[in-house]
């Protein structure tokens, strides 16, 4: 049986393999967003002022900017990230939210690691390539006036 390679079953492959991400996040007591927000904090070269913490968030799944906003707070409130004394615009990861974080990428790895095992590189190296180039062309028709 062939199966043709659509948004149907793109959808059905990440919402299959968010779910087993979510299992292990929800040991962790936090969302996808939230995770997404620690490793975006995580790879960030220095502190970020709020407002672009919250832009990568956005950018990433595209949830609405206060979505993102209430998500940079509930990890504020779980002192997870925490403002610079400094400079109350900008956060960073706290200790505890570092930790957090290294968990969420080692759990993500592991998975990933499983989920794809099996597949040849040069397999794995097309998947790339296409989806990569459908994630552009879906951007470019967001950004679209």
């Amino acid at each position: 049986m062939s199966t043709t390679l659509n948004g149907q079953i793109l959808g059905r492959t990440h919402y299959a393999t968010r779910a087993v991400l979510e299992r292990e996040l929800g040991r962790l007591g936090l969302t996808f967003v939230q995770a997404l927000l620690l490793n975006a904090l995580a790879a960030a070269d220095a502190p970020l002022p709020r407002a672009e913490a919250a832009r990568r968030l956005v950018d990433a799944v595209k949830v609405p900017t206060a979505t993102a906003h209430a998500t940079l707070a509930e990890l504020i409130a779980a002192t997870l990230v925490a403002p610079l004394s400094t400079d109350v615009s900008r956060v960073a990861l706290t200790p505890t939210g570092r930790h957090t974080q290294q968990l969420v990428a080692a759990a993500s790895a592991e998975i990933g690691a499983r989920l794809w095992a099996d597949l040849s590189a040069e397999d794995l190296a097309v998947a790339a390539r296409v989806l990569e180039v459908v994630r552009r062309r879906a951007e470019q028709t967001l950004t679209a006036v």
